[in-house]
Formats: C-alpha cells, structure tokens, sequence
C-alpha cells in the first residue's frame, strides 16, 4: 500500500525532511525540528502527491488515504492523551497548506479543527467555549464559502442560541449545512486545504513568482497549541541584516492574530550574544484572542513575555538557526510555562537585503574609475519612465536599440546627424544600480562625431531638460591641430541636417502611414503565427536577431519620427508663446493648445474599455486591437494583455462607475473646447503684441497637433513587433524550462544555454538577486562623481507643506494621495483620488479615470502621463520623489498650472 501519510512527534518521524516535494517546506521543517528533539506539538503530513491526486480525479482522495488519516488520527490521540472532538482535554488540530515552495499567505489554513457544538457538554457550555466554536465557524465560513466575518451582522454575547444563528446563516448563505460532526469536519478542512491550492491568489502569487514544477500542497494536521502567547522570531533583524540582534514580536493568545495583523505585537530587540541586554517595545494587543483551553491570565498593558521567556527562547531559536545553519524566521506559542515551536522557515529575502551594500559599493567602484579625475554627472533618462529596472535579456536589446548603431541612433542619422563610434558601439545610456541613465558626455556625441561640442555640468544639474536638445558648449579641450581643417565639412553637415529635418517633417505623417506601416503590418501579422518550436536552437537565436533588426532598427528609427517633429514643433510653438506672453502663461498656453488630439491611441483605449464595461463592446475584439500592451511593456518579461487578461479585466470592473465620462462624445466636447480656445488665438496674440507672429504660431500648432499623437500611437505599432521579440524569447524559455528566469540570461548565453547550464543556473540566481537588491537603493535623479560615495543613500527630505514640481497638465484639483507603484496592484482605490506614481505607461492610464488629479516622479510635457492627463482634463505635475515625500491618505491640492502641491491635510490627523 501506497504511503501517503508520515507522523512526525515525541523525537522521532516516519519522513525524509529533504523530500520537500511530498513533505512541503513547512512539513519538512516540522520533521527536522521534531527530530532534533525540540519542542514540536505532534503532528502528521499528507503528501503533496494526494494534493495532485484530488484535482486529477474529480476532487476525490486515492482509496488509501481515508485509512492512513484514521490510523494517524489514533496515533496523535494516543501521543497527546487526549481525544479527538471530544472529552473535556480535547484534541483539536489545525489544517494547514504547505508547499515545496514558500508561499506565504496565498493558501488556506484553519485552526481548532474539531470543535464542534456537541464539544460544549464535554468542556462546560461557557460563553468562553461558544466564543472559540463562533470563531471557528467564522473562519470556516470565510474561507469555504466566501462569507466575511461582518456578514454576520450578530452583536450579542457568545452561547448556543447565538451559534445556532452563526450556523443557520452560514446554510442561508452557502447552500450547505456547516459540518457539525468531529471526522466530517476534518476531511471539509484538508479538501479546503486542497482546494486553495488553485485559488486564484495562489495561481497569481506563482505566475508572478514564477513558481513552477509543483504537483500542489501538502497538508500538515498538527495539535492545536493551546498558545497563551504566540509570535514570530526572526534571528536575524529582516530589516538590518548586520545588525547584532534578533527580533521578537509576540501577543496574546493564537498567532493568526500577529500574522494577520489584527494586533499591534510586543516588540523584543535581543542581543544576540547577551539575552539579557533587550530592548522592548509595548504593542496594542487584545484580551480577547485566548486560544481555547489555555490559562493564561492577560494583562493588555503589560509585556507579553518575561525576560525569563524572552531568553528561553532566544536560545532555543539560536539553536534552530545553527541547526538549519542560516538565520531563521520562527512561529511559536507558549503554554504552561513551555515553549512550541509551530513552524520555522529561512528569512525570506535576507539574501537580498545582505547584497544591497555589495552592490551599492560596487557600482560606485565602478563609476570611479569611469570618471576617473574627470567631474561627471549621469542624469536619469526618459526610458526609465517605462522601463523601471530592466532585466539582463532585456537590457541587452534595449542598450543596441538606444544606441547609435540602433533603432534609434539610425532616426538621427537618417536626419544628418553622424553619431561617434564610442555611441555607436556602446550607446549613451548606462545601466547604474539596475537603473536607465543618460552620459552627458556620451548623449553630446550622438550628433556630430568630432565636433568639440559639449553640454554645460553646472546648468545640466539646474535643468537635466537640457540634455533633450544639441549640445551648446564649445570644448576647448576637445580641439586639435586638425579641427580648423573639419570646422568647414562640420558646418556643412549642420546645415544639411537642418534641411533634412525641415523637408522630412512637412511629409513624416503621409511617408509613415503610406510607406512604413503597410509593409511592417505585413511582417507582424506573418509571424505571428510562425510555429517558433519547429525551430533548431541556431535558427531560433538567427529569428531573434532577425526579429530585433526588422522591428527595433528597420521599423522602429521610422516609428519616431513623426513624434519626434511633434516634439519639435511643440518646442517651437512654446518659445513662440512664450516670448510674447511670458514663461508661465506662454507655457499653459501651448499645453492647452496642444491637447485633446484626434487619433490618440490612449484616449481610443480608453473608451474602449468603458465601452466593454458598459456591455457595448466585447473584450474579443479589445485584445485583438491592443492585446499586444502590457503594463510595463518594456521589459520583456511583462506578459501581454492577450497572454494574462487579469489586470484587463480588473480595469473594466473598476470602469463600471466611469459612466459616459470617457465617451466618444465626452472626447468631441473636450476638442470643440480646445478648438474655440484656438480661435481666440489671434485676438489674444494681439493684446500683447505678438499679432505678427500669428503665421509662424499656426504653422507649428498644426504641425504638433498632426505629429504629437504619432508619440504613443508610433509606440503602438513597435509593441506589436515587441510582442513578436518576446514570443521569440518565450520558446527559449519553454525549451529550457526556465520559466522567467530565461531574462536573467543575456542574449549571447541563449544559443550556449544547454552546454553551460549549471554555471548559468548559478548565474541567474546570483544576477536576480542583484537585480532585486538594487532596487533597494534610494537613487538621485543625478548621481554627481563629486558626491558618489553617497549615492544610493537615503535622501533627506525637508518636511514642508508645498512641493514644487513643473506642470505638465492645466488645472487645479484637490483630493486624497493614492500611491501607487504597480497598476495591477491597484485595487479598490476609490474614486476622485490624486494617482501618486514613479512613471506611467498605457498600462497604467486606466487608473487616471476615476482620478483627479497625477503626480509622476519623472517625464515632462512629452511624457505619457502629461499627454494623457491633457487629454483627460486633468492636472498633472512631475515631483521627483513624489512617493516618498507625500503620504499615502493626505489631501493634497495639486496645481498643474503653477507645479505646486500643497498639503492640506497629512494622513492621521483628521480628528
């Protein structure tokens, strides 16, 4: 017969603890502590295998497995001395989830298992009784039929009568009758148990995570640890890993409630080489968590733990963390002045947070020796705004196609300008701490190989805008015997650009549409459907290159055009605007006249997605015109719309309040508006005296209006191709089952993959930790080499009530922050809120519909959050640091004319 089951207790277990794969991790631990003798509360494992078994047969358990669970249940009687679901010491057991692979919280656990309402003539019928069995149907319900613990809407005091209507509730609500007898409970809590593995939290922690190659969730049915205190120990300080001192958090009564997050726990910082030298912290707890059958005697204003306790038990979790010979993060109860230990597990990310300083120091040796005596500065680039922290595959594709041999580099060499060899090979964008920025030094070569032209350090800190336009600084340094012979030919190839430029951006939008696009539209909808697996690995490393050529060089240098003579011309109408009404009004003015275009891709998305929200139109056909967008779409290693619709369709529900505010019509009333304020044009010119200037306005109004929505909607078009680059790399992954972990590889290693792959295995976990850890650092918008030993530090932010940023957006609005960091994370935010974020990126505009106002940390006029914003109505206005300076709840009045944000109200002062 078939072993499904393995009995762990008393110093000994039936299981091998490296079997994580049937044990789970948190079984695993619990074999191997009860092994070395500490103190575990007996317990038995149901294999992972069973788990796999239920969802491949119709929810049933393999025929040996009622038989094992009987047998082991009669063996954890005889262990405890006590009996399951009856007599007055009763047996109750928890139910918990427990894979190979941590995941915490994403599957279910129930605790005192047994309890049923026949128990109360056993133990006494006391309201202490009645109290502990609601809570249990409680959670129950909660977690088997989806019933919230305020849907029971009964305040009276705990006794039978009040139960009974806990239970007929629970019928009402489920269809069901709650399980009253002792044994059918506990198969309803280990199906539960099962079931969770496939719940839609713990299927979209292991998309995320990338967590693959499970069968499911083992089962650990362990006796209930009658806790008068519990809590978690972490051995080393999760937060400061040098740090010599561990962490105690503890509570009153079962530790669901410090996991939770019901209660304020008691903080405990013990030294870890003298148990007596502790500094404590007083939580806010409550007396009215005490597990059942325990004594415990609680005093709320009083430490949960004796100092006594405090350094039992810092002993026993030292010895756990030399046993397991890394630093441990351990659940424990304590009971009738004994401790237990409930689970225990690695530190989750400690590795992480030990690589923040490695890579912090490391960069900035680096970053010396590129400066060398040299004064340099490396300024955040516009990229970063869409592309966050990069992978390595990505960051490989990415570097060539910014470079000046790249897609992007062509666009301005096809506009006369002659990149260098160092920007041609190398690009000008370095990756500093997993983040985009540009070298001035570098960007100034992008335009004229040879020419001793450079940008101004000391204005570039004042205004990194600048590194948007040509350099204007003559370098003499930069001069040699030889320029007096270039100057001529220099002057000559300026001048020449200026004509290319000028006869290229009169046809961008017709050569574009005409010429450009059918034929790339062609290409996309050919591979599309190319069947990559029949492939050798060599001709899919030769379709990948293909791919970037064809996409990111041929197509893409074309695709950013017409916005770049958008951008151009918008650049132009403002200095126009600006001279006759001033720096602030000009400025307002040429956003106001700039916004609101026709054949915005954005603003169609938009109204699509009300259109789905509103039953008029189908999620079939909104995929297949944008499908190919992802929030984040950059990286590479963000699935499509059309590959995950989750966050699609999160976005639709949450539109269904949106009403007709984002119309078609809605839209055509917003144009009629801007087209109004244009007719005033001309009398308002007037009243300043800029009448004369009216032809040169108009001309390079139009031609912003015409070319500024080829901005998104030529980026539209290059995620098609985007799309086809990541399927190339999918395969890869597919072929290497290596999940996401194949964009921690760069692209060299891909063909190579399979004769190195346990160096590169090593590779990848060593690089996603570095990866992640880099993203723990404070970076500055400019890392300035005078200042490097700082950089990554915490920045110190002056506590005041007005911010100053600059405006992208008119208007002025008030309403409470919403701090967002990723759109897919943005649930039940409510309405009329101002959206507080790093960048934004198309994923992201669904969230500006029911907000009020935007604040970004980084973009400018051009950006993709100003330009939607205009778009919207709404006033938006770039901060750097905007989420760490503002406070998630303060309202706040956002001006997008002006740039200011001012406090009107922090978080938790409201009386």
């Amino acid at each position: 017969m078939k072993k499904y089951i393995y009995f762990f207790g008393d110093g000994k277990s039936e299981a091998d603890p490296s079997r994580k794969d049937i044990l789970g991790g948190k079984g695993a631990s619990l074999v191997e502590m009860s092994n070395e003798g500490l103190p575990v509360p007996p317990g038995f494992i149901i294999s992972a295998e069973c788990c796999k078994y239920f969802f491949e047969n119709k929810e049933k358990w393999p025929a040996e497995l009622e038989e094992q669970l009987r047998e082991n249940m009669a063996k954890l009687e005889k262990a405890t001395k006590r009996k399951y679901g009856s007599g007055k010491s009763v047996l109750l057991v928890s139910v918990r989830s427990g894979a190979a692979v941590s995941m915490p919280g994403m599957m279910d656990t129930i605790l005192n298992c047994g309890m049923t309402p026949k128990l109360a003539a056993d133990t006494g019928d006391t309201p202490e009784f009645w109290r502990v069995y609601i809570q249990f149907v409680m959670r129950f319900a909660k977690i088997v039929a989806g019933i919230k613990p305020e849907d029971f809407d009964i305040n009276e005091a705990p006794s039978k009568k009040v139960a009974e209507k806990y239970l007929d509730f629970y019928k009402k609500k489920s269809g069901k009758d709650f399980p009253i007898e002792p044994w059918q409970t506990l198969v309803e809590c280990i199906n539960t148990v099962f079931k969770s593995w496939n719940s839609d939290r713990a299927n979209a922690y292991r998309k995320r995570n990338d967590v693959r190659g499970l069968i499911g969730t083992a089962v650990t049915v362990q006796a209930m640890f009658p806790s008068e205190v519990s809590g978690v120990v972490f051995t080393r300080d999760p937060n400061s890993c040098n740090s010599n001192h561990m962490i105690i958090e503890a509570s009153y009564g079962l530790g669901e409630a410090v996991v939770s997050g019901d209660v304020t726990p008691d903080r405990f910082m013990v030294d870890r080489n003298d148990f007596k030298s502790v500094k404590s912290f007083l939580g806010k707890k409550s007396d009215d968590v005490s597990a059942f059958g325990s004594k415990g005697n609680q005093d709320i204003n009083a430490l949960s733990l004796s100092p006594k306790q405090v350094a039992e038990l810092s002993e026993i979790s030292l010895k756990l963390e030399k046993f397991f010979n890394m630093p441990m993060d351990i659940e424990f109860g304590f009971c009738d002045g004994a401790f237990g230990l409930l689970q225990c597990r690695k530190i989750r990310g400690l590795e992480i947070i030990e690589d923040v300083e490695a890579g912090r120091l490391e960069e900035i040796a680096r970053l010396k020796k590129i400066a060398g005596e040299k004064h340099r500065i490396w300024v955040t680039h516009n990229l970063g705004e869409t592309l966050s922290a990069p992978t390595p595959l990505t960051w490989d594709i990415i570097k060539k196609f910014m470079s000046g041999s790249g897609g992007f580099g062509l666009l301005y060499q096809d506009l006369g300008y002659r990149p260098s060899k160092e920007v041609r090979d190398n690009g000008f964008l370095e990756l500093i701490c997993g983040r985009i920025y540009a070298d001035p030094d570098r960007v100034a070569q992008l335009f004229w190989e040879g020419v001793p032209m450079t940008y101004d350090i000391d204005l570039v800190l004042k205004d990194k805008n600048l590194l948007d336009a040509a350099p204007t600084k003559f370098d003499v340094d930069k001069t040699d015997e030889t320029f007096i012979m270039k100057f001529p030919s220099m002057l000559m190839s300026l001048m020449r650009s200026s004509k290319i430029m000028k006869k290229a951006s009169k046809s961008a939008k017709e050569n574009f549409e005409k010429n450009v696009l059918p034929e790339y539209l062609k290409y996309v909808e050919s591979k599309r459907v190319q069947k990559l697996s029949d492939l050798s690995t060599k001709e899919l490393v030769a379709e990948l290159n293909e791919r970037r050529v064809r996409v990111l060089d041929d197509f893409g240098k074309e695709s950013l055009k017409p916005g770049f003579f958008g951008g151009g011309a918008l650049s132009a109408l403002q200095d126009y605007l600006t001279k006759v009404m001033g720096p602030e009004k000009g400025a307002q003015l040429a956003r106001d006249l700039s916004s609101v275009l026709k054949d915005d891709i954005t603003v169609e998305q938009n109204i699509y997605l009300c259109k789905i929200a509103q039953k008029k139109g189908k999620m079939k056909d909104f995929l297949e015109r944008f499908g190919h967008r992802a929030s984040g779409e950059m990286e590479l290693a963000e699935p499509r719309w059309r590959e995950d619709q989750k966050y699609i369709t999160q976005v639709v529900e949450s539109l269904s309040s949106a009403g007709d505010r984002f119309s078609e019509e809605a839209h055509a009333e917003k144009l009629k508006k801007r087209e109004d304020l244009e007719k005033e044009l001309l009398p308002l010119l007037s009243q300043y005296g800029g009448s004369s200037l009216f032809e040169e306005i108009m001309e390079n109004l139009k031609e912003a209006q015409m070319l500024l929505p080829y901005r998104e909607l030529g980026k539209h078009y290059l995620m098609m191709g985007y799309e086809l680059i990541r399927l190339v790399i999918s395969e890869f992954s597919a072929r290497y089952d290596l999940g996401k972990d194949v964009f921690f590889l760069h692209v060299d290693e891909l063909e190579k993959f399979e004769e190195n792959k346990v160096c590169l295995l090593e590779e990848i976990a060593k690089r996603k930790t570095r990866w992640q850890s880099a993203q723990r650092l404070d970076m500055a918008d400019v890392i300035n080499s005078k200042e490097i030993d700082k950089m990554g530090l915490p920045q110190e932010y002056n506590d005041s009530a007005e911010l100053k940023g600059d405006g992208v957006a008119p208007g002025v609005a008030t309403g409470p922050v919403r701090i967002v960091f990723d759109p897919k994370e943005a649930k039940n935010i409510g309405m009329n809120y101002i959206l507080v974020c790093p960048s934004t990126d198309p994923g992201w505009t669904p969230l500006f519909i029911n907000a009020k106002g935007i604040i970004v940390e980084h973009g400018g006029v051009l950006s993709h959050g100003a330009i939607v914003a205009r778009d919207f109505g709404i006033p938006a206005v770039v901060c750097p640091d905007a989420t760490k300076r503002l406070s998630a709840g303060s309202i706040i009045k956002i001006d997008g004319n002006r740039g200011v944000i001012t406090v009107i109200e922090k978080a938790g002062t409201h009386a």
